[in-house]
């Protein structure tokens, strides 16, 4: 009896490690004692081998990123320019394997793009040019985003002001 009991605890701990759900706008990359296997699951429920497989959900739903960027312009004054990326993960596979974080990184490139720019131009330069700033992000973010498995859909640059400082700055002697 005791036996029975045991085989049916294990039987079930195994059905609990096998049976996978896919949310509906997620894909489901499998890694079988850490390599990748071919397919992407869809969704639904899923069969995985216990104890080998790995499973590991993608978000494939658009996302917006608020990117605010805060800087120097070529003459010192400070900036603030607010940005807002969207994008959507297109090959779940890439986007787990060629980046730890694809937003996180889509982000910080944007960041260095923005601040590229900034430094570039005049404040009054930059106020005037939110239609060349999204383009130099489009141009800049778009290529890097691919090789992640992301299709960047849309860059909107919301504004472009005087910053506050946070703190105020060490004058020199």
């Amino acid at each position: 009896m005791a036996g029975l009991i045991v085989a049916g605890l294990v039987v079930m701990l195994l059905a609990r490690l096998s049976v996978k759900r896919v949310g509906a706008n997620e894909r489901g990359v499998v890694f079988r004692l850490g390599k990748v296997r071919e397919r992407t699951l869809r969704p639904g429920l899923t069969l995985l081998v216990p104890f080998a497989d790995q499973l590991q959900r993608v978000d494939v739903s658009d996302t917006c990123v608020a990117v605010p960027f805060q800087g120097r312009t070529k003459d010192g004054q400070r900036a603030r320019v607010e940005a807002a990326l969207t994008f959507r993960v297109a090959d779940p596979v890439a986007a787990i394997v060629e980046v730890r974080n694809h937003g996180v990184a889509i982000c910080h490139l944007a960041l260095v793009v923005l601040r590229t720019e900034a430094e570039q131009r005049t404040f009054d330069e930059l106020s005037t040019a939110r239609e060349e700033l999204r383009l130099a992000l489009l141009r800049e973010v778009r290529p890097a985003a691919a090789g992640w498995g992301v299709e960047l859909d849309r860059v909107e640059v919301k504004s472009v002001t005087h910053a506050k400082p946070s703190a105020p700055e060490p004058t020199l002697p």
